[in-house]
């Protein structure tokens, strides 16, 4: 089913089915984001499975790298920086060590901590998952120009301040 079928079908059910509801047009746009999550979901998943990464993984490993040289942060600073707790944090460590993408070393400035930094192996996959996130997020969106993307980040960088204040109010 075309995704314009589906917003359709969508509307015109809760319009039947809740005749006295006054405005749905917030609740349907939360439910055309919940749609456009789960693709974006999908396309993440798809682009990193042929590197074996998980979107947790690679969210760590190009936190890493946005960092600069030496390419590394404190544990506590990647879990704060990812909103991801401290256990889900040593999880995905320890996988990332395992894999050899990145190596937990002593903190020279407190001895009781640890930093963790990028490998070589690590810059290489987290180069090519880039390369390859950049080279399919064109393929999927050539159908839309330059100006069509700049003006829908616009937007979309309005609704995320609308819905952040939401949030904190």
């Amino acid at each position: 089913m075309s995704e314009s079928r589906w917003v359709d079908d969508f509307s015109q059910a809760w319009a039947r089915e809740y005749p006295e509801a006054a405005d749905t047009s917030g609740l349907l746009l939360i439910s055309l984001l919940a749609r456009l999550n789960v693709l974006i979901e999908a396309f993440e998943q798809d682009t990193l499975q042929p590197f074996g990464l998980l979107l947790s993984d690679y969210n760590v490993l190009a936190a890493l790298r946005r960092v600069g040289p030496p390419y590394e942060l404190a544990p506590n600073e990647l879990y704060t920086l990812l909103e991801t707790s401290s256990g889900g944090m040593t999880k995905i460590l320890k996988r990332l060590e395992a894999l050899g993408l990145v190596r937990r070393l002593p903190d020279a400035t407190d001895g009781r901590s640890k930093l963790v930094r990028l490998t070589e192996a690590g810059m290489r996959i987290e180069e090519q998952a880039f390369e390859a996130f950049v080279a399919r997020t064109h393929d999927l969106l050539q159908s839309a120009s330059r100006s069509e993307i700049e003006e829908i980040n616009d937007s979309v960088r309005k609704l995320l301040a609308i819905i952040d204040a939401g949030f904190r109010r």
